[in-house]
């Protein structure tokens, strides 16, 4: 038995295992780019069940059905041990190898177990987040992340993880003071840096969110690519609320398309930016026909809806409507199977919005509202974060300006502005509407 470097009991004797563990739980939680390192410690310690499970864990990044089916082999030999182990450790095993299944409420509900038990298991915490970003459960996100923030305040990562389940609770006041917290730790924090441009957003800070993300920008590139990508996402939103179409399609061009152009964490920031920018009034055509290729396979996988819906918008806009109708059947399909919140999740939320997603995406902008309107207060349950999710607000308030329909149009525009300042794009909306 030894400690990794949170004190927690790894059932090992290998002081390179507990390396390997230590440097992962870095890589992850940080950003890194050297998370993958932890597959050859998996294969060189294959006594070790915590290497197996965290390198199982990588897989889980993938978001896709395929992806993470590969985690098996290293969830087997971890729990070929499984009777040795600490509470914690097959705790910990449980809960991924419940996510790499797509039961990701159960795995959530096991790290909260260990957020209660074991809260320095930064790890746990960091595995939570994603699993809450598939499902949406933001209150209790924000639950687990003030555990793990309150056992690990020296650790910037795990500041800036509680910072941003802050902002997804609407608390964005809270939110940036603790990611400025995270920031004075260690400026290169970059789940901090990003939390604050959710916050820029939601407060309609336009000008003072570019400058500072602008700020923030070159430190990205010592990271991962999708922390840079996704970081650009998030400053190209920015520049598009202040009408700055040239801005936005040269982040699109120069950082967020065309690199690992098969993985979902790119196609998800490439689509929704050109959503967003069409959206805006942005003209984009060619774009759509080069994605398209690269995400027809992944189009018809049934992982958490909000990726089923932007992909199916995608494949409209690069009319092929023909494999967007068999991917709506099957997502139709997939949904009849589901029992208890699923069925609510699938069946009540998800195929309605994915149905009106690809009605929007035809120009059908009447069938788009009607669709859009009666479950936009539910839209949460099918994953991705507040931001990622507005493309589905404001489809609806443009459905409503396009199909001449004035007077709801105004309501709508009103509930989204709410009371924060308007943006150069929600005038431009309130002028369109008259």
């Amino acid at each position: 038995m030894k400690f990794d470097s949170r004190g927690l009991a790894v059932s090992t004797e290998s002081d390179g295992a507990i390396a390997a563990i230590d440097h992962y739980a870095h890589e992850l939680i940080a950003l890194g780019t050297d998370a993958a390192a932890v597959r050859g410690a998996a294969d060189a310690n294959p006594d070790c069940a915590m290497l197996q499970a965290y390198c199982a864990s990588t897989f889980l990044y993938s978001q896709t059905t395929a992806g993470s089916q590969q985690a098996a082999p290293y969830l087997d030999r971890a729990a070929r041990r499984i009777g040795e182990l600490t509470e914690r450790e097959q705790v910990f095993i449980g809960a991924v190898k419940l996510g790499c299944a797509g039961d990701f409420e159960g795995a959530i509900a096991l790290y909260e177990q260990i957020a209660e038990r074991w809260p320095r298991d930064m790890v746990a915490a960091k595995l939570a987040e994603f699993h809450f970003f598939e499902t949406g459960l933001a209150a209790r996100q924000l639950e687990l992340m003030r555990k793990a923030a309150a056992a690990n305040p020296d650790v910037s990562h795990v500041l800036a993880m509680h910072a941003f389940a802050l902002e997804l609770n609407g608390e964005r006041e809270h939110a940036d003071e603790v990611a400025r917290s995270a920031l004075a730790l260690d400026r290169n924090t970059m789940w901090a840096q990003h939390c604050r441009a959710h916050v820029f957003a939601g407060q309609s800070r336009i000008a003072e969110g570019i400058a500072t993300m602008e700020q923030y920008a070159p430190s990205w590139q010592a990271f991962s690519h999708y922390t840079v990508a996704h970081n650009w996402f998030h400053l190209a939103t920015l520049y598009l609320s202040d009408l700055r179409f040239d801005d936005v399609r040269n982040a699109y061009r120069n950082y967020i398309w065309g690199y690992s152009v098969d993985a979902v964490v790119e196609q998800t920031d490439a689509i929704l930016l050109l959503w967003y920018l069409e959206l805006a009034g942005g003209r984009v055509d060619a774009e759509w026909r080069a994605i398209a290729p690269h995400i027809r396979a992944n189009a018809h996988d049934t992982l958490f809806p909000f990726l089923n819906c932007i992909y199916l918008y995608a494949l409209t806009r690069a009319g092929e409507t023909q494999e967007a109708a068999i991917a709506l059947d099957g997502m139709a399909r997939h949904a009849e199977h589901q029992t208890g919140e699923l069925a609510h999740v699938w069946n009540e939320v998800g195929v309605p919005l994915a149905r009106g997603c690809v009605a929007f995406a035809a120009g059908d902008y009447e069938r788009a509202s009607a669709l859009l309107e009666p479950i936009l207060a539910e839209v949460p349950c099918v994953g991705g974060s507040d931001e990622q999710r507005g493309v589905f607000a404001e489809s609806h308030l443009v459905s409503l300006i396009r199909a001449g329909r004035r007077t709801e149009a105004r309501i709508a525009l009103s509930e989204h502005v709410a009371r924060r300042p308007e943006t150069a794009l929600e005038r431009r909306w309130a002028g369109m509407i008259g």
